[in-house]
């Protein structure tokens, strides 16, 4: 596991380079290996859908955040992998702009309660149904309940919008 270096791209690039690998879904062969009691897989994996390519990482104060990246089989789009060096160059900047953005909805929540859990690059959908490329940034928090906080960016820096809701 990496810190993020916000001052040293070149440690970010390796991270993203030699840590990242391929989270994988369980073929309908796998679950009936494990006898897993929620078996409604009726094909094997679907091949068009894009993978998730992830590492764990500190990033400032928060320990082990989930970074995930799209791509294929082989590896990570380069496109994905590009934007998340630029965006986690500057990600200080965006997570505030992310717990900024989180406050104008739940004004009574501080900052404070908000744990850094995940931040996510590739292709999304809007709640409009638009495809957009950008990336999320994923909190959770215990205050007053246990709640997950997801915050839109476009590839820009731009935040569109959150998804939130019980853990």
């Amino acid at each position: 596991m990496g810190t993020f270096d916000p001052n040293n791209s070149t440690y970010t690039k390796e991270i993203l380079e030699k840590q990242l690998i391929l989270s994988k879904p369980l073929t309908k062969n796998e679950v009936e290996e494990l006898n897993l009691a929620d078996n409604n897989l009726k094909n094997e994996e679907d091949n068009f859908l894009p993978k998730q390519w992830f590492c764990r990482a500190d990033i400032g104060e928060w320990e082990e955040v989930e970074i995930f990246i799209q791509g294929d089989d082989q590896k990570p789009y380069v496109r994905c992998i590009e934007m998340a060096e630029k965006i986690l160059k500057d990600i200080p900047q965006h997570i505030n702009r992310a717990l900024n953005y989180l406050k104008e909805f739940f004004p009574a929540q501080q900052s404070e309660d908000y744990y850094l859990s995940t931040i996510s690059f590739g292709r999304m959908i809007n709640f409009d149904d638009q495809l957009f490329t950008g990336f999320t940034i994923g909190f959770y928090s215990e205050q007053p309940h246990e709640y997950q906080y997801k915050v839109k960016f476009k590839e820009n820096g731009w935040p569109i919008g959150f998804e939130g809701g019980p853990m």
